[in-house]
């Protein structure tokens, strides 16, 4: 099996433009997604881009910190290969890792982290409007793949909020040369919006972080449940 891999680039619409323009010519696919951002992770695709509308799709409620990031406007190219004919801007390179963290943060640690005065700046106003059908479809979900623990919705959704926040001001992290690198405070059950640091919408201030797929992105983008992947962020060079 191919190790999996996939490089993404910020692009405003002309320079996304021109890159699909240079990938077509050149004899690529290049896939859309404007409904599920997580979806263009798959490792079957080898060049997709999420449209801005994407991101007021499927996940509108927990991808809605993207409207109130730098990122806001932007198209996402993801490749399975550099493109090395962009010339400017950020690389998120996403890559396996082997990493377990030594710990979770507890109940009360949660509590703190959301306590963040990043976090409670940073965080959209509709983040926390979860209707009651979109809570029975988490109780739905939830209990089809964990039979030992009984669902409660404020617990599942402190840990999503937990984690964003500790991507935006790091509490919980690994140290790996010197460079202080985040990762998410829980399983894939418990996790929500992963595509917002896979991406760096989230946790845009580390140039390494280790996220673990949320739920969705195990449904959707085929990731695999609870492993780390390793997002690392480089300038892109220039000539």
């Amino acid at each position: 099996m191919a190790k999996y891999v996939k490089f993404c680039y910020w692009l405003t619409h002309r320079e996304f433009r021109k890159a699909r323009e240079i990938l077509e010519t050149d004899g690529f696919t290049v896939n859309d997604e404007t409904r599920i951002p997580c979806r263009v992770l798959r490792s079957s695709l080898g060049n997709s881009y999420i449209d801005p509308k994407a991101w007021k799709g499927f996940c509108q409620r927990r991808t809605s910190w993207y409207w109130k990031s730098e990122k806001v406007g932007k198209f996402l190219l993801v490749s399975n290969k550099a493109c090395e004919f962009l010339d400017s801007g950020e690389v998120i390179h996403i890559t396996e890792s082997k990493i377990r963290p030594e710990r979770f943060p507890t109940l009360e640690e949660m509590i703190q982290l959301v306590k963040s005065r990043r976090y409670r700046k940073g965080k959209p106003r509709v983040w926390e409007k979860v209707g009651s059908f979109e809570k029975e479809a988490y109780r739905r979900w939830f209990e089809a793949r964990n039979s030992e623990e009984p669902f409660r919705f404020d617990e599942l959704f402190l840990h999503h909020s937990a984690n964003h926040a500790n991507f935006m001001d790091p509490k919980f992290f690994i140290l790996t040369d010197g460079v202080k690198a985040p990762y998410s405070i829980s399983d894939s059950i418990h996790t929500c919006s992963s595509c917002l640091e896979f991406f760096n919408i989230l946790g845009s201030q580390c140039t390494l972080k280790y996220v673990v797929p949320c739920s969705g992105a195990v449904q959707f983008a085929h990731l695999p449940v609870d492993r780390y992947l390793q997002v690392k962020c480089t300038p892109k060079k220039t000539n």
